[in-house]
C-alpha cells in the first residue's frame, strides 16, 4: 500500500526573543514526487516552529485516508503526539495539531535524530534556518 513520508523541522535563532528569526520546514514525499514547504515567523519559539512545519504538513496532505508517517528530530512534538506528554504550553496551536490528526485514517509520528545521517531531516532543517534567517 502506498503511503506518504514527511520530513519537519522548526527552528529559532534566538529561542523566544522579540525579535528572534524563526522558520519551518516540511518535506511530503508520496512515490517519485517530493514536495518542500517552508515559511517564517518572528518571536516565537523552536517548539512552536517544530509544531507548525507538523500542522502546515498534516493541512498540505488532502487525501487523508493514505497512511503517513511523520518524522521529526523533536521528541515534544512525537511523544506530545503519541500521547506520551501532557499538554502545558501552546495550548490553541496543540488544539488545532491534535483535530489536525483526527482527520487522518492512519498516521504515526516518529522521532528520528536531528543533525545526524538522514539526509531528508538535514534538508528540512537547513530550509527551517534559512527560513528563519529570512525574517
Amino acid at each position: 500500500m502506498d503511503k506518504i513520508t514527511v520530513y519537519t523541522d522548526g527552528s529559532a535563532l534566538n529561542n523566544g526573543s522579540p525579535e528572534s528569526g524563526c522558520g519551518w520546514a516540511c518535506k511530503l514525499i508520496y512515490g517519485s514526487r517530493e514536495l518542500m514547504k517552508s515559511g517564517g515567523d518572528k518571536g516565537k519559539t523552536n517548539n512552536v516552529m517544530e509544531m507548525t512545519a507538523v500542522l502546515q504538513a498534516m493541512r498540505a496532505i488532502t487525501d487523508k485516508s493514505i497512511p503517513v508517517e511523520v518524522f521529526s528530530d523533536s521528541k515534544y512534538v512525537v511523544e506530545t503526539l503519541n500521547g506520551n506528554y501532557q499538554i502545558k504550553k501552546n495550548v490553541e496551536l496543540w488544539q488545532e495539531l491534535m483535530a489536525e490528526k483526527e482527520k487522518f485514517a492512519d498516521i504515526r509520528f516518529i522521532w528520528v535524530k536531528g543533525h545526524d545521517k538522514d539526509r531528508h531531516n538535514i534538508e528540512v532543517d537547513k530550509m527551517a534556518v534559512m527560513e528563519a534567517r529570512k525574517v
